[in-house]
């Protein structure tokens, strides 16, 4: 009986112990609740301290500002140089890019193809997305979306 007994309450004790856990919400600075950030790349948990810390951006609507609608941004550590990302919704998750600064403006490629989505954030914090995936020719030269951007 003691035997039986362990094994009904021991599930039923990792279930209630579960469903009063909570997950990091989309607006908070971490997917982790305490300690370094942490982000989620390409499915891939990256600790601000593994990466030498996270330089980023945050972008809202250029016009009503309102929620973060993505941030950009670059790894600190050395190795990593020239690799970045982009987190979609003011949340902790999205997907790598590479990165460069071109003069005073900063550069983010992404997409299937590396190059198929870029955002560019000019010295006065303009930020211009453009989608070269969805133009076949590949030549598009005019953003598709403005942004309002700030470093974080």
């Amino acid at each position: 009986m003691g035997k039986t007994l362990r094994y009904l309450t021991g599930p039923a004790m990792f279930m209630s112990l579960f469903s009063c856990a909570s997950l990091p919400s989309a607006t908070s600075r971490s997917s982790t609740p305490s300690g370094p950030r942490t982000i989620i790349v390409n499915g891939e948990a990256i600790s601000e301290v593994d990466a030498g810390g996270f330089t980023s951006w945050i972008a809202k609507d250029f016009v009503e500002g309102g929620p973060v609608l993505l941030e950009v941004g670059f790894f600190g550590n050395p190795l990593l140089k020239g690799f970045g990302f982009v987190l979609y919704d003011g949340g902790n998750t999205g997907e790598r890019a590479l990165y460069r600064r071109t003069g005073l403006e900063h550069r983010w490629d992404s997409g299937p193809r590396v190059t198929d989505y870029a955002l560019v954030i000019r010295p006065d914090g303009t930020g211009l997305y453009y989608d070269s995936f969805s133009d076949p020719s590949g030549e598009s030269a005019k953003a598709t979306r403005v942004y309002k951007c700030h470093q974080r």
